[in-house]
C-alpha cells in the first residue's frame, strides 16, 4: 500500500476525508507522522522479532572504491513488478493519444526509469527524462507539450501510474512532472555491523567510525589490501565508506549485517497514526485506538515469528563474536 492509500485509510477511519483546512492535518503534516510511525514500529519490531529482520549481505570489495551505495552496489532495495495489470502509460505530445508499453519484468527504480524512457522514446517524437530521486519518480520531454493522462488514458485499467507515485489526475500544460507521493522500494532500515572475512580466519568486527571522528579525518586517505580494512561508517543514509581505500578487488571479502524494512505494516501504521489524531480529543477515543494497536501489534509479531518455529536461531551478536 503506497502513502497516498495510507493516507486516505487514515482519514476514513476518522471520517475527515479532506486535509486541512477542512480537516486537522494537510497531506504533508500527516505524511510526517506516517514516517515516525514507520520507524518507531520498526524499532518495536526489532526488539520482539530480531531474526525476522537481521540478514547479512556479502560486500565485494572494490579497486580504488571506498564508498558503497547501499543500493546499487549492494543490492539492498526491493523491486518493482510489472504485468500486464500496470503496464500502460497513455499521454500525448498536443496531439493524439499515445501509448507506452513497459516490458513486463521485475526492475529497480534505475532500470524501470530506463524502460520507461526507452518505450516513451519508441511511442512519441520527443526525446524523455525518467529519473527517481528522493524516492519521487519524474518524467519530462524536450518538446513543446506533454500531457500525462493519468485519469483519462485509454488504459487506465492497467496503467503505471499508481504504482509510479502518480495520482490519478491529468497532467497538462508542462513538460515536466513529478510524481504525487513517495514510492520506497528500500528494504533495509540500518546496517548494524561489517565484518572482516579473512581466508582460514574467524570474521573480525571492523570498529565504526563516526564521520566527525578525527581518526576517520587521518585514515581517510590511505589505501590497503583488503585484508587491511579495519573500519567502516556511513557515508550518507543510503551509503556506507570502508577504510583504508581497497587497493585490489576482493570478491565477499567483507560480511554486512543489516536490519530490513518488513513488507506490509499498513494497519499497525494507520492505528498508530490515530494515537495523535485523537489527542486533540482529549484522549476521547485513545484507549480503543490504543487497545487495537496492541493488539495488532502482537499478531504481526507472532506472524513473523510462526515460521521461526518456538525456537528461532539467531546469529551471534557483534560483542559475542568479540568475546570469543
Amino acid at each position: 500500500m503506497n502513502r497516498l492509500e495510507i493516507r486516505e485509510q487514515i482519514r476514513v477511519l476518522v471520517n475527515e476525508l479532506t486535509e486541512a483546512p477542512l480537516g486537522l492535518w494537510t497531506d504533508t503534516q500527516l505524511n510526517n507522522i506516517i514516517n515516525r510511525a514507520q520507524e518507531k514500529l520498526m524499532m518495536a519490531l526489532i526488539d520482539s522479532v530480531p531474526w525476522y529482520f537481521r540478514k547479512e549481505v556479502d560486500i565485494s570489495l572494490v579497486l580504488n572504491q571506498r564508498e558503497y551505495n547501499i543500493s546499487s552496489d549492494l543490492g539492498l532495495d526491493g523491486n518493482i513488478v510489472i504485468t500486464t495489470a500496470n503496464q500502460k502509460l497513455n499521454f500525448d505530445e498536443g496531439g493524439a493519444e499515445l501509448t507506452a508499453t513497459i516490458t513486463a519484468g521485475t526492475y529497480t527504480p534505475t532500470t524501470l526509469c530506463t524502460e520507461i524512457k526507452t518505450q516513451l522514446d519508441a511511442a512519441g517524437a520527443a526525446t524523455y527524462t525518467v529519473t527517481y530521486s528522493g524516492k519521487i519518480f519524474r518524467i519530462s520531454n524536450d518538446g513543446a507539450t506533454l500531457n500525462l493522462l493519468c485519469a483519462t488514458g485509454t488504459d487506465i485499467a492497467s496503467g503505471i501510474w499508481s504504482t509510479i507515485g502518480f495520482a490519478a489526475t491529468d497532467r497538462a500544460g508542462f513538460t515536466n512532472y513529478a510524481g504525487d507521493y513517495a514510492i520506497d522500494v528500500q528494504n533495509f532500515l540500518m546496517f548494524e555491523s561489517i565484518l572482516q572475512q579473512n581466508a582460514g580466519d574467524k570474521p573480525v568486527p571492523l570498529i565504526y567510525l563516526n564521520p566527525t571522528d578525527n581518526f576517520l579525518h587521518e585514515t581517510m586517505g590511505q589505501t590497503g589490501a583488503p585484508s587491511a580494512v579495519k573500519y567502516w561508517g556511513y557515508k550518507d543514509f543510503d551509503e556506507i565508506y570502508v577504510v583504508p581505500t581497497p587497493n585490489a578487488n576482493a570478491a565477499n571479502q567483507l560480511l554486512g549485517y543489516y536490519f530490513r524494512k518488513t513488507a506490509n505494516l499498513t494497519h499497525l501504521l494507520c492505528y498508530y497514526v490515530l494515537k495523535y489524531w485523537f489527542l486533540r480529543d482529549g484522549d476521547k477515543g485513545a484507549n480503543t485506538v490504543n487497545t487495537l494497536y496492541a493488539e495488532e501489534l502482537t499478531a504481526v509479531a507472532m506472524k513473523m515469528s510462526n515460521p521461526q518455529g518456538p525456537t528461532p536461531g539467531k546469529r551471534p551478536s557483534v560483542r559475542q563474536i568479540q568475546q570469543q
